[in-house]
């Protein structure tokens, strides 16, 4: 086992510097390594001090920093209010006494952490004051409802070449897929309250009006009388006073109204209200995608409504409450100040 050596003691370094000095013939640092039983490369380091300094016994450890508390603050901020700022701005907004290099080193002691994450897109409407009041509005009025009495419901699409998005691999390897370009959709309708999903269906057809009518009176006879259902906008273009189609078609709300279910409507651009939201990225995310093929088949209508019916069946259930507590009174809207 390799020896380990202790800190050398500041008479001891000063003695191997002092005998080196006086130039006695053989007293080299390997010779003054075997007297004091150390290893050669320590000697070395401590005449090299005591020819820097004079003396080798030397305060050590890291240089000091080129920021001060002030400027390591502001560093920090400005990537705060810019996520997508780059180590060069960052450098330039400290009035670049630092390199690109160092900033990215400051950046990775900051705490909380900084990690990379997949930008989420935001449309321009959702920033005005006027959606901001609309959405607090909304809010308010919804929180009237017990959550034990709301029933969400929303379409998404399903691809038969849903495939995962991200992967980890060394650094500078590339990871590819076999993906074809081409694929069937299908379209996910799901009706869901906090303890569980009420209906769902994998249609072979697009969201149109009449397959929402379609939908809408097979999900209405398992809904109870009492509860209300919260639909997005689909259907509602803004260029007609009362729509008719889609979420707005007079069949399908007659379907539920039949049933003693109320309709009401989540506020423009809502999806940070919808619950249903976190539920599709969860299964598709963790269920869907990780079911695809290596090999780059595509996964059939079968496999597909298998992989989902097992999702609805016994992954919903424990994740809706949280994905209720999180976007059903916009607890997680409100936590980023979106309005």
């Amino acid at each position: 086992m390799k020896r380990r050596y202790a800190a050398v003691e500041p008479e001891t370094q000063r003695a191997i510097a002092s005998e080196y000095r006086r130039g006695v013939h053989g007293y080299g640092a390997p010779s003054l390594a075997r007297k004091y039983e150390l290893p050669v490369p320590t000697v070395q380091s401590i005449l090299k001090r005591a020819k820097v300094h004079g003396d080798p016994v030397t305060e050590r450890g890291h240089r000091e920093r080129k920021l001060d508390e002030k400027q390591e603050r502001k560093l920090v901020a400005t990537l705060d209010a810019n996520p997508l700022a780059t180590n060069r701005e960052l450098a330039a907004a400290v009035g670049d006494v630092i390199t690109e290099r160092t900033a990215s080193d400051y950046v990775a002691r900051a705490r909380p952490v900084f990690t990379r994450k997949v930008i989420q897109d935001q449309e321009p409407e959702e920033l005005t004051e006027d959606w901001k009041a609309a959405a607090r509005r909304w809010v308010e009025h919804v929180k009237k409802i017990p959550l034990s009495r709301r029933i969400y419901a929303d379409e998404s699409a399903i691809y038969e070449n849903e495939a995962p998005t991200r992967g980890r691999s060394r650094k500078g390897k590339p990871i590819f897929r076999a993906r074809p370009r081409w694929a069937k959709k299908y379209t996910l309708h799901v009706f869901a309250g906090q303890s569980g999903v009420v209906h769902w269906e994998l249609a072979t057809k697009n969201a149109d009006t009449k397959e929402i009518e379609r939908v809408a009176a097979d999900a209405a006879s398992e809904m109870k009388e009492g509860e209300v259902l919260i639909w997005d906008r689909l259907g509602r273009s803004g260029r007609k006073k009362d729509p008719v189609s889609q979420h707005y078609s007079p069949v399908a709300l007659a379907a539920f109204r039949d049933r003693g279910v109320r309709v009401e409507y989540l506020p423009p651009k809502g999806k940070y209200f919808n619950p249903l939201e976190l539920l599709f990225n969860d299964l598709k995310s963790h269920y869907i995608r990780p079911a695809y093929p290596g090999n780059g088949q595509k996964l059939d209508y079968d496999t597909l409504k298998r992989i989902i019916e097992q999702y609805m069946n016994e992954r919903a259930p424990t994740t809706l409450p949280g994905f209720f507590r999180a976007r059903a009174n916009g607890a997680a809207a409100a936590a980023k100040k979106l309005f």
